[in-house]
């Protein structure tokens, strides 16, 4: 491939970069019509999350990028509509890994040394989700003595590989009227 070949190949992937910019700021422009139609109701919607990486899979992007790329710009749009506390059960390498890619650097986050801790601020209201390894949350269901009322929203990565955890996104039980 020459120069002149390479050249206008670059040019043709500018002129795309822009454009997606151009429909990425467009998207963003929508978050807070969003919140407006949405009343005040808490913004996080995982299964709308999860239905639109899989549309856009369906369409034929690859399933790791698609998850990548959207996580964050979905995130992004997420705190244009209100800064979310979440609390991250843990503080080592992998688990700040899986956090920051799930949901960026766009919330207030704090890091818990357990997963009971993270459960008692839960209750208290001091966050309102938590981010927690599936396999902690797996164990904390056989111990009968912790009484904690959480719901387990969405398990994530959507599409992982096989050295990857399991995360789930948890949240207070809705009180029964």
């Amino acid at each position: 491939m020459n120069n002149i070949e390479l050249d206008k190949l670059r040019i043709k992937i500018d002129e795309i970069d822009k454009n997606l910019c151009q429909l990425i700021m467009e998207r963003q422009s929508l978050a807070s019509k969003i919140m407006d139609a949405k009343k005040g109701e808490f913004p996080f919607d995982p299964k709308r999350e999860e239905d639109l990486i899989k549309k856009l899979v369906s369409l034929g992007l690859d399933k790791f990028l698609a998850e990548k790329v959207w996580r964050q710009i979905i995130s992004s749009n997420l705190s244009l509509q209100k800064i979310i506390k979440i609390g991250v059960a843990g503080n080592d390498d992998e688990i700040k890994s899986a956090y920051l890619s799930h949901f960026g650097n766009y919330f207030k986050t704090t890091y818990f040394s357990s997963v009971v801790s993270l459960l008692a601020s839960l209750e208290k209201r001091d966050i309102e989700i938590g981010f927690i390894d599936s396999e902690s949350i797996d164990k904390l269901k056989k111990q009968t003595e912790i009484k904690v009322n959480f719901d387990v929203k969405v398990n994530v990565p959507l599409y992982k590989n096989t050295n990857q955890k399991d995360y789930s996104i948890v949240s207070l039980k809705k009180e029964e009227k």
